[in-house]
């Protein structure tokens, strides 16, 4: 039995309880309000939401992920995949494929889960405007109900071609559905706020704007420490505290480092400093691949801005400090990297300074010689 689970959204018994997050975001869904909900990334933005809806009595989701759209097909499947997910049964099945009729719908069996999937003809709906059959799909199957729908990684849709034609043709239909609440979630902060705070985006201030911090660590310590408890682990406060400094708080980062560390440990330990070294030793020996196919294609100049940050972190990049770690002169090429790895996703800009996607390839660029 694994005690911590990462890398998806969580739920039940692996989810850290956020009351008064839950509370707030209940209310906003329950009154219609449209959410874009902001945090950083890892943080646990989708998981809060899945639980605190499915906690709400009555209350049932419909939840697409963008993530990696890059067609207006794409989009279209993502949307018409989930209404098959929210309901499989025959009479919801035939009025998604009588609303989706013109996209020429095809549903197939999902190999892993056993449910049913709906897919629509990529040449059907490659023109923008096709996704109106899928909004009109969504709209004639949440009126009148308790229904919550999730856009995830809402912004890739920006990547997509004619990508700002679709967010228009959807705020037009999402308005009208005043009684329905849309959440809008996304890891890259810059890209929403451009969808949600430019003047010149279709969707400007149409929704409010939901912060999601870091679990105060009282709360993640005691659930930590009930989940070690289940495997006969004890977790003492001081090691539960580095893990916490060593991955800046990230709640997905926080369950990986104790996963690693439970993986690495045996029924009767006191957790010590030793299992903390373990563990990312663990986590090095699976990643060690993944993290070197990342350095390879980098310039010596970008290696090197890379290691000053995992040295001395990223809140002062300009700073005479870096540049001499570094070995940088130029100030002009510090921003130049930076702006490089970004988009290679091995880092990016927060509003506490540049950091990087990951922790523990931050630890290993750090012991790298």
């Amino acid at each position: 039995m694994n005690a911590f689970k990462y890398g998806c959204s969580v739920e039940g018994e692996n989810f850290c309880a956020r009351p008064e997050l839950a509370k707030s975001l209940s209310n906003y869904i329950e009154s219609g309000q449209n959410l874009v909900i902001q945090g950083d990334r890892r943080i646990g933005k989708t998981s809060l939401v899945k639980e605190t809806v499915s906690s709400m009595r009555g209350w049932s989701i419909l939840y697409a992920d963008f993530m990696g759209v890059k067609s207006v097909p794409d989009v279209c499947n993502r949307i018409a995949d989930a209404l098959a997910r929210f309901d499989s049964s025959d009479s919801f099945m035939r009025k998604i494929f009588a609303a989706l009729v013109h996209l020429r719908p095809v549903a197939t069996i999902d190999a892993l889960t056993g449910l049913p999937t709906i897919s629509v003809d990529a040449r059907a709906s490659s023109d923008p405007s096709s996704v109106n059959a899928v909004m009109n799909a969504i709209e004639s199957h949440v009126k009148g109900r308790k229904v919550c729908v999730v856009f995830d990684e809402f912004q890739d849709i920006l990547d997509v071609r004619d990508g700002e034609q679709m967010l228009a043709l959807m705020r037009g239909r999402i308005q009208f559905l005043s009684h329905t609440s849309f959440v809008f979630l996304g890891s890259a902060r810059n890209a929403m706020m451009d969808i949600f705070m430019s003047p010149k985006s279709p969707f400007y201030k149409s929704a409010a704007v939901f912060d999601v911090g870091t679990i105060p660590d009282d709360d993640f310590f005691a659930f930590a420490k009930a989940r070690f408890a289940t495997g006969r682990r004890r977790l003492p406060r001081s090691l539960f505290d580095r893990v916490l400094e060593f991955v800046d708080r990230t709640s997905g980062d926080v369950q990986e480092m104790c996963d690693a560390i439970w993986q690495t440990s045996e029924p009767g330990d006191t957790l010590v400093d030793k299992h903390f070294e373990k563990g990312l030793a663990f986590v090095f020996e699976r990643e060690n691949g993944v993290y070197a196919m990342f350095v390879k294609p980098l310039t010596d100049i970008q290696l090197r801005v890379l290691k000053a940050l995992a040295v001395l972190g990223g809140e002062h990049p300009l700073s005479g400090a870096f540049l001499d770690e570094a070995r940088l002169t130029n100030t002009a090429t510090v921003r130049r990297s930076l702006a490089s790895l970004e988009k290679t996703g091995l880092v990016f800009s927060a509003s506490s300074g540049w950091r990087f996607s990951s922790p523990f390839f931050r630890e290993w660029i750090r012991r790298m010689r």
